[in-house]
């Protein structure tokens, strides 16, 4: 009878500690994962932006004398410029710009990232204007006056 105790003790013991090291384990992977990136395996094969061409993309802007600033930033497969015009430049003007980057990407890039413009205009009642572009569309969607743009 004894015997069976202890192989009774045994077996429930031998299967706690089992279930322990499982709870462990699936602790252990909840505060530890992989690795592996946030954005999964999505970025694995993005094309790499040349810094010359968002230069030239900038110069560009710039040199149709309706901006004061244009800034540049990236987040996984998103281009984000961020481009705050003069006072008396018109948002049908300013949305315009849009061809610029647009003419100026590659077709690889603009098949693989989205693209948002920020237009930004303190003065102006207009402004703030968001366009968005989607790699899959032709043209860019607009929305205006949507309230304060902080630049991240």
């Amino acid at each position: 009878m004894k015997f069976m105790k202890n192989k009774t003790f045994i077996i429930v013991g031998s299967v706690c500690l089992v279930l322990l090291f499982l709870i462990v384990f699936a602790i252990y992977r909840m505060f530890f994962p992989s690795n592996k990136s946030v954005y999964g395996d999505r970025l694995t094969n993005a094309p790499e932006v040349d810094n010359a061409v968002i230069e030239q993309i900038k110069t560009k802007i710039s040199d149709t004398n309706l901006t004061e600033n244009v800034k540049y930033q990236t987040n996984s497969v998103i281009m984000k410029f961020f481009i705050t015009v003069k006072d008396d430049t018109k948002l049908s003007d300013a949305q315009n710009l849009s061809t610029i980057i647009t003419d100026n990407l590659s077709d690889k890039l603009t098949e693989f990232y989205d693209v948002e413009i920020y237009l930004i205009n303190e003065g102006n009642s207009d402004y703030p204007s968001i366009g968005y572009r989607s790699k899959s569309a032709d043209s860019f969607t607009w929305t205006n006056n949507i309230g304060d743009v902080n630049e991240e």
